[in-house]
């Protein structure tokens, strides 16, 4: 095969950076996504009408509001502290495929500017030529756009990113980085501020005063201005909202990147030309909407942040004084910080082996068989259940201890206990197993009890990512499908974290109640359906359908309240030709073509369907308009997976979780843990 010149597909950007990552399972863009490749012909025509629109600079102006453009997203909220929320946003399928075509069109000039601006960023958007994928069975498989039919799609969706992240994909990576060090040593104060609700804040129009100054009039910038462009889409794929952008896409990271990097270079022109130079005098760093200044002195660090300000107020953005945290350096950890460390790294070395233990295990297995055949055949385990059997109780005592004393790093603490855990369990699954192979139903039940305990203190969405990857490893050596009553014990004692967790965040649990064939005690039953009631959201309700077939009577009940309430989603559509703009349409994208729908039912959303108005014209709009019509009207599996057989949630789901790089090196992440949480 030659391997010359080869580029990637850009249709995968519609799979990698538009979605959330809390969000149920069962969601997904994947049948779309193939839907659109037997569509190239379409989709390049879409995008040469993009590119001469641009380049022409005629009347027909990019992302310009039209019919075919603008739509509602969905959004919901996850749990961000105890008693605190952060609200998300799902773009409708059809605003995902306008940012594909956004990104094609002006990919070089945002890889310019961010490439050109990036003077304090951590975090920015660069060109990435990988063209290897990790799958679920294989090591890596390579995809190449020219070979779509032999690779599985859904590991696009699940590993993302589109663009390379750099110089650092993470605050942990560079508060652990020798640069971190090298500023400690080299500096003598140092300020740690953000954004107040940063993306919550951004106003859609100031993107065109990066390059119209103090212009508010943005009719007066070229059409094809990528800045006008900007503009433009943030508020179609928005509900034609110019207060906020939307929280969840990875291409909101990437578009506010732009705005902040110019708040950055006016920054550091203005202190320039007061003789005041970066690397010199003062550094700053800045990953997102986190900005971390390092100064010779308390008075030069108090001008910088001060000037930040100043300029953030130009572009109507606010540094949020409730958090500005300032010390000297050389940085020191907080006590807690330091604590939990200690702690996690001691219930550590209690309950798993190290190498150097492991070890010491097959040599021991080796010199108590002297048959050769039979010592090779040992494989060594991490568990020393003796230890879990006498410490659990004190195990869990120490970290009650722990949050009692930092209650408000509660957050946190629980994080970094069950990513330890997740980390030993996930570690050298090939040379090491987790338990020995006679294991006890008990000492597994010990085992995740601890998990679950920890998990129960703070359930929100990646916490829940964690618990269920510890189960499928755990499932992986000790079949827990198979003993329904160790799963059902554990979710009987803990069904309170239903109640304690937005539903959002706990969703995927449910889900895998329903794989694993376990109910959730009737009185949690009843206050999750009241949540339901209250959230309106048709992706929750769907994926508690699936949870309700346990029963045919419960299942038969939820289903007709579904019934109900989407006839009634259905009448609140009045004005057909906005139809993207109701957020009663999430209805229809989530159940159209379901097996549990009445015929009556269906036959209302194929009435709506055909009422949407599509054009003969070329354009793009038009066109998008046209292949989404036709999608909804003939494709049998729309936006929800309803089959839970056709794939292996738990399994899916845990791939998905290590990809996303959620718990991978737990001991650098408590760093990361610790910005977040001021």
């Amino acid at each position: 095969m030659d391997l010359n010149n080869i580029e990637r597909n850009q249709l995968d950007y519609f799979l990698t950076d538009v979605l959330p990552t809390e969000l149920s399972d069962r969601f997904t863009y994947i049948y779309f996504y193939k839907y659109l490749i037997s569509k190239n012909k379409d989709i390049q025509s879409m995008i040469r009408h993009q590119i001469k629109a641009k380049n022409d600079n005629n009347s027909d102006i990019l992302f310009s509001g039209s019919k075919s453009w603008c739509s509602m997203p969905l959004k919901y909220t996850i749990m961000k502290q105890l008693h605190s929320e952060r609200e998300i946003s799902l773009l409708q399928p059809i605003a995902a495929v306008e940012l594909f075509l956004f990104i094609s069109t002006y990919q070089k000039e945002i890889l310019s500017i961010l490439d050109k601006n990036a003077i304090f960023s951590l975090r920015y958007h660069k060109r990435n030529n990988e063209l290897v994928y990790k799958n679920t069975k294989k090591s890596v498989i390579k995809y190449f756009s020219d070979l779509q039919s032999e690779t599985d799609k859904e590991v696009l969706e699940q590993t993302g990113m589109f663009f390379d992240i750099g110089p650092f994909k993470s605050i942990a990576q560079f508060t652990s980085s020798e640069e971190w060090f090298l500023l400690n040593s080299k500096y003598k104060f140092f300020i740690r501020t953000d954004y107040k609700s940063c993306f919550d804040s951004i106003y859609t129009h100031t993107f065109n005063w990066i390059i119209g100054k103090d212009v508010n009039d943005t009719k007066k910038f070229n059409n094809g201005s990528i800045y006008s462009s900007i503009d433009r889409i943030l508020m179609n794929i928005n509900a034609r909202t110019s207060n906020g952008i939307v929280v969840g896409p990875e291409f909101s990271r990437m578009i506010a990147e732009i705005l902040l990097q110019a708040i950055d270079r006016e920054v550091y022109s203005r202190l320039l030309n007061q003789g005041t130079i970066a690397g010199i005098n003062y550094n700053v760093y800045r990953y997102v909407d986190d900005i971390f200044i390092f100064a010779q002195s308390e008075k030069l660090a108090n001008i910088v942040v001060d000037l930040y300000a100043e300029v953030a107020r130009k572009y109507l953005l606010q540094l949020n004084e409730t958090k500005l945290y300032r010390s000297k350096v050389p940085f020191v950890l907080e006590e807690w910080l330091n604590d939990t460390n200690s702690f996690t790294n001691k219930i550590s070395a209690l309950l798993f082996r190290n190498k150097e233990e492991v070890e010491a295990l097959i040599k021991a297995n080796k010199e108590k068989y002297e048959d050769k055949l039979q010592s090779e055949e040992f494989t060594p385990y991490l568990l020393k259940a003796y230890n879990l059997k006498n410490s659990k109780s004190n195990i869990m005592n120490r970290l009650n201890e722990l949050i009692c004393k930092y209650e408000q790093k509660t957050r946190t603490i629980t994080a970094y206990f069950l990513g330890m855990l997740l980390n030993k369990v996930s570690t050298n699954k090939n040379k090491t197993r987790i338990f020995r192979e006679s294991v006890s139903e008990k000492t597994v039940c010990n085992f995740l009890e601890l998990a679950f305990y920890a998990y129960s203190y703070f359930p929100n969405f990646a916490n829940t990512q964690k618990l269920l990857s510890i189960l499928s490893y755990v499932r992986d050596e000790y079949d827990i499908l198979a003993h329904k009553e160790i799963l059902q014990k554990l979710i009987n004692r803990y069904a309170f974290v239903f109640e304690k967790g937005n539903l959002n965040d706990t969703i995927n649990l449910i889900l895998f109640c329903c794989q694993a064939k376990i109910e959730i005690p009737f009185h949690q039953e009843e206050k999750i359906v009241k949540s339901l009631r209250e959230k309106d959201d048709p992706i929750l309700w769907a994926s508690y359908l699936l949870y309700a077939k346990y029963s045919k009577k419960y299942y038969q009940e939820i289903r007709n309240e579904i019934g109900q309430i989407l006839q009634e989603q259905i009448a609140g559509i009045v004005q057909k030709e906005s139809i993207f703009t109701y957020r009663e349409f999430w209805w229809v994208l989530i159940f159209n073509k379901a097996d549990c729908l009445t015929s009556v039912e269906q036959d209302k959303i194929d009435e709506l369907i055909a009422s949407i108005k599509t054009s003969t014209e070329r354009s793009a709009g038009a066109i998008l308009g046209r292949l989404f019509k036709e999608y909804l009207m003939n494709s049998s599996i729309q936006f929800f997976e309803w089959d839970m057989k056709k794939r292996d949630f738990l399994r899916n789901f845990t791939f998905m979780t290590k990809e996303r790089s959620i718990f991978k090196n737990y001991q650098q992440n408590l760093n990361s843990l610790e910005w977040g949480s001021f």
